[in-house]
């Protein structure tokens, strides 16, 4: 599971604009969405997976990114960039468009097999982290916390940041450490992404 070979596929402004991916045999792409604050690094840590240094667009401004973005990734699976929250700046009328749109998805969507939840670790949860992952929780996704920015932080900082963010957000979930910038986690990420895939075929089966 390389990821190196992923398109963009298609924006979506509603579920109307949600893409059809279909493998070669014509079954439906697995998708992963990527949900976090608008600031913790979704993009960047996106091109850092797909290792591809323009795929996904950063912006300067956090917040600008109103759509979800869908990429076609080996024609294998599907990874959707949500849109971030919880951006001061963002003004009101747009903030109440978000909040439907991503819960929407993630309860909806019957593609959708995984999580990728991004937090800066040098933050502590807000309502907004803790109302995604009540959404998350209420679909019933497989979710990977995704510890973002970790060259920001001392190890120290690191272990005691971890200890209060998860007690913060009190459910238990794995998670990973990366960096885009110092090239780290991408490997653990990976491998993580696949496991979580392989589990949620074999519970597919068993039923």
């Amino acid at each position: 599971m390389s990821f190196k070979n992923v398109k963009f596929a298609t924006s979506a402004a509603n579920p109307k604009g949600y893409p059809k991916l279909v493998d070669k045999k014509g079954h439906l792409l697995p998708e992963i969405a990527v949900a976090g604050r608008s600031n913790v690094g979704k993009s960047s840590l996106l091109n850092h997976l797909f290792q591809a240094k323009n795929l996904v667009k950063t912006s300067a401004t956090p917040g600008k990114t109103q759509l979800l973005n869908f990429f076609n990734a080996n024609e294998q699976l599907c990874f959707v960039d949500l849109p971030g929250y919880g951006y001061a700046a963002v003004p009101l009328a747009l903030k109440k468009k978000w909040g439907p749109l991503i819960q929407n998805y993630l309860s909806e969507r019957a593609q959708l097999k995984l999580i990728l939840f991004l937090f800066d670790i040098r933050r502590m949860p807000n309502d907004d982290d803790l109302q995604l992952l009540d959404w998350i929780i209420h679909a019933q996704k497989a979710v990977i916390l995704v510890f973002t920015k970790i060259d920001k932080v001392t190890r120290n900082e690191k272990v005691a940041n971890t200890k209060k963010i998860l007690e913060a957000f009190g459910v238990e979930m794995q998670y990973v450490y990366t960096s885009a910038l110092k090239n780290a986690g991408r490997g653990e990420l990976t491998s993580m992404i696949k496991e979580a895939l392989q589990e949620e075929m074999d519970s597919k089966w068993d039923e």
